[in-house]
């Protein structure tokens, strides 16, 4: 199974118990030491939880972000973002600054996306898409074998 940068949706599933994510994510942990996310992610799920005031789901998300991998926002992903968001804009198809920022962390790190979000994450040219049987959506920038991702 390839490396891959779980978008928002996708750890939203898991920290809410959704079954198939928790069999996925495991499956997942048996070949890679963490999840990986977006500095993004972090902040979106932050913020909702903060929203919430929650105490307990937000001690249970500050443990949960401590065993994942952030990756956060670099020079080059800024740029490549930039680019993203020209062609999308150029093409009247725009979607939300984070899920490009989000795809464009996944391509300079050479990452799978895994992702719910099928209708905006299909519009960024350079991914290949691969939907696997339990619907969990699944992008990567690399020519990999989709088969290799969802496998």
């Amino acid at each position: 199974m390839k490396k891959a940068l779980l978008d928002t949706n996708i750890i939203t599933a898991f920290l809410k118990g959704n079954n198939t994510v928790v069999e996925r994510v495991e499956q997942y942990l048996n070949e890679h030491e963490s999840l990986t996310i977006s500095i993004l992610s972090y902040y979106e799920i932050l913020r909702g939880l903060k929203d919430l005031g929650s105490k307990k789901k937000l001690q249970a998300f500050d443990k949960f972000i401590n065993d994942c991998e952030v990756e956060e926002l670099e020079r080059p992903v800024i740029v490549k973002a930039a680019d993203i968001y020209v062609n999308l804009k150029r093409e009247g198809k725009l979607v939300e600054d984070a899920d490009i920022l989000i795809a464009a962390t996944a391509m300079n790190k050479g990452l799978a996306v895994v992702t719910d979000n099928e209708k905006h994450f299909r519009r960024i040219k350079g991914f290949k898409i691969g939907v696997d049987k339990r619907r969990r959506v699944q992008y990567t920038s690399d020519p990999v074998k989709l088969a290799e991702i969802t496998a």
